[in-house]
């Protein structure tokens, strides 16, 4: 015995199945066609290539002593080196590369008071006779791009300059 089946269920079933089949295809195909998730990797550049440089402002900071009553001090100035987003960077010269270099650091602006604070921790955390070997410069180097590393993350920051470093 068959039962009826109301005619606004029957417009449904009849409808809806081959709507529901075909939105379940599409996804599929969707999915099946979209490329990976993850972004192609930008190259690190090859010797004479440069990335965008996010230039921190100077910084005075207080130095790490050995006693209460003595004070020294540093200036430091750091250029951080992005790795850019798209390989085609590193090939642009002159006006073509100040446009693109001020669209990619675009993006950093908001982090700038996170590595300006990373930059002083890292800093006073030295002493004067320690950062006037070329050993203890390399070393501050060296934990500057970790700390960078951590906040921007460790694919984006390829290396740190220093642009100024004066101690009193």
């Amino acid at each position: 015995m068959k039962l009826p089946i109301p005619k606004g269920k029957r417009a449904i079933l009849v409808l809806g199945l081959p709507l529901g089949l075909a939105a379940a295809g599409a996804f599929g195909f969707m999915q099946m066609s979209a490329g990976s998730s993850t972004p192609v990797k930008v190259p690190d550049p090859q010797t004479g290539q440069l990335g965008p440089m996010l230039a921190l402002e100077d910084r005075v900071i207080n130095l790490n002593t050995t006693t209460a009553t003595s004070y020294k001090y540093a200036k430091v100035g750091v250029s951080i080196e992005i790795r850019p987003s798209k390989a085609s960077f590193y090939d642009l010269h002159g006006a073509d590369r100040t446009k693109s270099e001020t669209t990619e650091l675009e993006g950093y602006q908001d982090e700038l008071p996170r590595l300006l604070d990373a930059l002083g921790e890292v800093v006073s955390s030295h002493d004067s006779a320690t950062l006037i070997t070329p050993d203890g410069r390399a070393k501050l180097k060296s934990e500057l791009l970790d700390a960078f590393r951590k906040i921007l993350g460790p694919e984006e920051v390829l290396d740190v300059y220093f642009t100024n470093l004066v101690m009193q």
